[in-house]
């Protein structure tokens, strides 16, 4: 079997509102789109009519990493979320850009992206152990700030774990909620009250895979050369 190198090779799509998850193939997008911002854009379009407001439940929220994300190669812990943003007028396609850990951790669990639709029927938060995904309860979550949902799914899943949560803003349809991650990593865009809207008040992942790179000597070089200039 030829080695795939910077991807995983899957995008995991998760509906909410009838609680099904269905994988697609990264590299049915991955030969024509530059990085995660090309490939959620892509997604994007072929989605969402133009005619739907931000907040319906059809509307994606997608999480992207680039093929970078997860591997030894310096500067390439960055991710991105992307969808129609509210806080945009009129209502448009936006991404953010996002710091931490959580997109490396999304690809150390077998996916280069999420793609998020419809709307949960109560308070939920997303699971991820490896490939193992659940949608769970998340009525204890709802009303906690950012960090102390943090602190209440670590204590559940494990010091390990990398979340990206929204906070009361977000649960609140405030239409520039940001969300945040771990390491003080936050996006804007509004990004956080679309997880609200569908009733998502944080995703959690934890891996144990690992990302090929073609040319490891090189990358290595490279981060050698990036250390002599910084110290």
């Amino acid at each position: 079997m030829k080695t795939l190198y910077g991807w995983t090779g899957k995008l995991l799509h998760v509906d909410l509102t009838d609680r099904t998850m269905t994988e697609r193939n990264t590299l049915e997008y991955a030969d024509r789109f530059i990085g995660g911002k090309g490939i959620g854009e892509k997604i994007y379009w072929d989605m969402l009519s133009t005619q739907r407001d931000a907040f319906h439940p059809d509307g994606p929220l997608i999480v992207m990493t680039g093929p970078l994300a997860a591997t030894s190669a310096p500067s390439a812990s960055r991710w991105l979320m992307c969808g129609k943003s509210p806080s945009l007028y009129p209502e448009n396609f936006a991404s953010t850009n996002l710091g931490g850990f959580f997109g490396a951790e999304l690809k150390k669990a077998g996916y280069d992206g999420l793609i998020i639709q419809g709307k949960a029927s109560g308070k939920v938060y997303l699971s991820m152990n490896n490939e193992k995904v659940e949608i769970k309860d998340a009525s204890h979550l709802w009303g906690l700030p950012t960090r102390k949902t943090m602190e209440t799914i670590r204590s559940d899943m494990g010091k390990q774990v990398k979340i990206l949560t929204t906070g009361i803003g977000g649960e609140n349809a405030v239409r520039f909620a940001t969300v945040a991650t771990d390491a003080g990593g936050s996006g804007s865009m509004g990004f956080g009250s679309l997880m609200g809207s569908k009733n998502l008040k944080a995703m959690a992942v934890s891996g144990t895979g690992s990302i090929p790179v073609a040319h490891p000597d090189t990358i290595n070089e490279i981060r050698q050369k990036i250390k002599k200039m910084t110290t």
